[in-house]
């Protein structure tokens, strides 16, 4: 059980950092560079998607790091 979580946990590590630097900047989103501005992954757009999944990624990182917390003891 534990070294399932270890590996969980790195997966969502890294999957953490690619999704937050695929991310553009403000000024120059995705919407603007790929032409369209539809509803591909919710209401704000390909950005909404991206933040949406990114936010989803670090909360798992915090719950994971509390339950690896408590079976390490």
């Amino acid at each position: 059980m534990l070294i399932f979580c270890y590996i969980l946990f790195i997966l969502t590590s890294v999957s953490a950092v690619f999704f937050v630097l695929i991310q553009q900047p403000k000024q120059s989103g995705l919407s603007a560079s790929a032409g369209s501005g539809g509803n591909l992954l919710g209401d704000r757009g390909f950005e909404g998607g991206l933040h949406r999944i990114t936010a989803g990624l670090g909360i798992a990182f915090l719950v994971l790091a509390l339950v690896l917390n408590f079976l390490s003891r």
